[in-house]
């Protein structure tokens, strides 16, 4: 068994580097409003997201996990913390496109993996008070990934 300290540390490592992602592409598109905003909004949240994975720590740091869940976990946030700073090179050598549909497309794939993170990894194998939280940020990671779709479905522009 592992206790929860590291485990959280990537969850909101997990959540920083996607909110730094987001932050990236607003600036990106500053010159598109609809994907400016999107981002913009995309970014706040998991900064928040970040944010209650910490304060959940502080309280629920030392309670333990299973070894397979926690190692499980790891693997995933290291696959999805590198997919995101991959975007966020490609972005800094290609800048922004001007038809955005393939990063849509790409960063709709991360939310829908990032949800089932939190909803099987995360809130199966937690304490009611944590399950909340990874339950909430699930359906917000759905909720990220029904809003990127929308732009998909406006063109990627």
């Amino acid at each position: 068994m592992a206790t929860t300290s590291g485990f959280l540390a990537a969850a909101e490592r997990m959540e920083t580097i996607a909110n730094s992602l987001y932050e990236d592409l607003a600036v990106a598109y500053a010159g598109q409003p609809e994907l400016h905003q999107l981002f913009r909004r995309l970014a706040a949240e998991e900064a928040q997201h970040a944010m209650r994975i910490r304060l959940l720590q502080r309280h629920r740091g030392n309670s333990v996990w299973p070894r397979d869940v926690v190692e499980r976990f790891g693997r995933d946030v290291q696959v999805l913390v590198g997919e995101m700073e991959a975007i966020r090179r490609e972005l800094g050598m290609t800048g922004p496109l001007e038809d955005a549909t393939d990063l849509l497309r790409r960063l709709a794939t991360l939310e829908d993996r990032s949800r089932s993170v939190h909803a099987q990894d995360l809130a199966r194998h937690a304490g009611p008070e944590a399950e909340s939280l990874f339950t909430t940020l699930a359906l917000q990671d759905s909720a990220h990934g029904v809003l990127i779709q929308a732009a998909l479905d406006r063109g990627g522009t």
